[in-house]
């Protein structure tokens, strides 16, 4: 059988693993990566990523762990100009 492991596990485990795992993020986390996207698609400053997802919150009525979980899952086309 060619299928690669790790620790005796069948790759397509552990990709579900990694999965459950990333769904399980804590709050700080979703919030730093999704200001590193904003800053890389953007080519902002972190202060000025941050500002903006602020920004979007506020003026959605949304709290910024749902931008910050949105810009993860979506991508960052959602946010203010």
């Amino acid at each position: 059988m060619s299928e690669s492991t790790t620790a005796g596990r069948p790759e397509a485990e552990q990709t579900g693993a990694s999965r459950a795992s990333v769904a399980r993020r804590p709050h700080g986390l979703d919030l730093a990566v999704a200001v590193d996207l904003v800053m890389i698609e953007r080519g902002l400053s972190e202060d000025e990523a941050y500002e903006l997802m602020r920004r979007g919150a506020e003026r959605s009525g949304r709290d910024l762990r749902s931008v910050a979980d949105d810009v993860i899952d979506l991508g960052t086309s959602r946010l203010p100009r």
